[in-house]
C-alpha cells in the first residue's frame, strides 16, 4: 500500500465522503449546516451526477423519466455549498495511519476525518449472472433503463427472483405492462423483513387481484439459458418459459474498502457506534454500509431506508464536528404498488398487529403492537393517518386494542408515554 500513497499535511485537509449517494450529500450538506468552513471532498464511482434510487422501480420503470428530475442536487447546489464533487472517482484504499485514501484516478488524497458511505451493492444469483443476457439487476440508472426497454419490447414471460419491495414494486410494473409475472421467493411469506403479515397478506391479494402469481418456500432447482431467455425447474415440480428474469434478493454492504484498512467490520458492513465512529480515529461510517448502534433499540442495526441514508447522514456529520448525541431514529420507507401507496414508520414487527379501518376499501392503517405498547404503524392509502399518529409510536403508547379499532375514536387522547 505504501506505493499508492505521498506525504501530506492533514491540517488544512478536506473531510473526504466516499460515496455521493443520498447518505453521502445528507453528510456534506449537514457539514455546511454546521458550520464547517473548510474543504469537503465527495467521491463518486458513478460518473452520472448523484440521482435519487426509489423512482428506479417505480416512475423511471414505467416511462422514461429526463436523468435530471432525478438529481438529488442540481450542480449548482455542489459550487454554492463549495462541495468538491468528483465523479468517476472511487477510492481504492485507505492508509488510516497517514490519514490519506487512494484514489482510482492514481492520486491521493489526505484527510482530516473520512466518512465511509459507500452503500451496497446487489446481491448476486450464481444461476443469473449479472450481465447474461435477459438477467437483470436493479440497483443504478442504465439498470432500470434497460429494464424498461427490454419490457417494452417483450411479450412474454418475467420471472421475479424475490419478494422483497423492489421484487414487488417491479411485479406490479410488469404485470400493468400486459407481461405474465411470476414472483419467487425462498422464505414462508413475501416481505419477511421489512413489513408485518398484515401488509404481506394485503399486497399478495392486491398482486393475485392483477393477476401476479407469488410463490413462497419455492426455490431454483434448475435455470438453462435458452435463445429467447431461460428454462427454470422450481422446487415446487414445475418449470417455466422466462423472458426476462428480475433477481431482486437483496444487497450486500460495501465495507471491503473499510476492511482492508483494518477498519472494523461485520457480515451487515462497517461497525459503528451511535455516533458513527469506527474504531479507527477520525474515520466514520452511515447509511446502508454502517452496522450502526440505535439507542433507541438498544442493538446495532443495518438498515436500507431512504429515510435512513438522510437521517444516519445528517447525524454522523454533526458528530464529525463534535456534537455527541448517540442516534435514535426509528425506521421509516415508503412502496407505492398499483393504486396503493405504503407508509411504514417504526417497527412492523409488533407481538400483533391492530387494524384500524376496513382492508377491503384499500385504506387503512394498522398498529404493530409489543409487550410495552404500540411500536410501530403502516398505513395503506392513509398518510394522513400515519402522519396524526406517530407520536403513539415515539411514546410508546399503550392503548386498547378496541380503542384502536373504534376509527370513531380520536387516539391522540391516548398518549400514554412508556412507563
Amino acid at each position: 500500500m505504501r506505493n499508492k500513497f505521498v506525504n501530506q499535511q492533514h491540517d488544512n485537509s478536506p473531510i473526504v465522503i466516499v460515496g455521493a449517494g443520498l447518505t453521502g450529500i445528507s453528510a456534506a450538506e449537514a457539514l455546511r449546516a454546521e458550520g464547517w468552513k473548510g474543504e469537503i471532498v465527495l467521491l463518486s464511482q458513478e460518473k452520472a451526477m448523484p440521482y435519487d434510487r426509489p423512482p428506479l422501480s417505480k416512475e423511471a420503470l414505467r416511462e422514461a423519466v429526463p436523468p435530471e428530475k432525478l438529481l438529488l442536487r442540481d450542480r449548482d447546489f455542489y459550487d454554492e455549498q463549495r462541495i468538491d464533487l468528483r465523479l468517476g472517482v472511487a477510492a481504492d484504499a485507505i492508509d488510516v495511519a497517514r490519514k490519506q485514501v487512494a484514489l482510482s484516478d492514481g492520486s491521493s488524497l489526505a484527510y482530516q476525518k473520512l466518512l465511509l458511505a459507500t452503500g451496497s451493492r446487489v446481491r448476486q444469483v450464481e444461476r443469473f449472472p449479472h450481465g447474461a443476457a435477459r438477467v437483470h439487476y436493479l440497483r443504478e440508472l442504465d439498470d432500470s433503463s434497460r429494464l424498461r426497454q427490454e419490457m417494452a419490447h417483450v411479450a412474454g414471460h418475467v420471472l421475479v427472483v424475490g419478494a422483497g419491495i423492489i421484487g414487488l414494486e417491479v411485479a406490479a410494473v410488469a404485470v400493468q405492462r400486459g407481461l405474465k409475472v411470476t414472483v419467487i421467493e425462498l422464505g414462508a411469506r413475501p416481505l419477511a423483513r421489512a413489513a408485518s403479515p398484515a401488509l404481506a397478506d394485503f399486497l399478495s391479494d392486491a398482486h393475485a387481484r392483477h393477476g401476479v402469481d407469488i410463490r413462497c418456500g419455492v426455490r431454483i432447482i434448475e435455470a438453462n439459458p435458452a435463445a429467447d431467455g431461460y428454462e427454470v425447474r422450481l422446487s415446487d415440480e414445475t418449470c417455466l418459459h422466462a423472458d426476462l428474469v428480475v433477481v431482486g434478493a437483496g444487497v450486500v454492504p460495501n465495507s471491503e474498502l473499510a476492511r482492508s484498512a483494518g477498519i472494523d467490520t461485520a457480515p451487515e458492513g462497517v461497525r459503528v457506534d451511535g455516533r458513527g465512529r469506527t474504531n479507527i480515529a477520525d474515520v466514520y461510517a452511515a447509511g446502508e454500509v454502517a452496522f450502526h448502534y440505535n439507542e433507541l433499540h438498544g442493538a446495532y442495526r443495518r438498515e436500507e431506508t431512504w429515510q435512513h441514508a438522510i437521517s444516519h447522514g445528517g447525524h454522523v456529520a454533526r458528530c464529525m464536528l463534535g456534537a455527541d448525541d448517540a442516534y435514535a431514529e426509528p425506521m421509516s420507507y415508503w412502496t407505492d404498488q398499483y393504486d396503493y401507496s405504503v407508509l411504514v414508520f417504526g417497527s412492523p414487527m409488533g407481538v400483533r398487529d391492530v387494524v384500524r379501518g376496513d382492508a377491503r376499501s384499500g385504506s387503512f392503517i394498522v398498529f404493530h403492537v409489543d409487550e410495552d405498547g404500540i411500536c410501530g404503524l403502516t398505513a395503506v392509502n392513509a398518510a394522513r393517518e400515519l402522519r396524526k399518529y406517530k407520536p403513539l409510536v415515539s411514546a410508546h403508547a399503550s392503548v386498547p386494542d378496541e380503542v384502536i379499532r373504534n376509527v370513531e375514536e380520536d387516539l391522540s387522547h391516548h398518549y400514554a408515554a412508556r412507563a
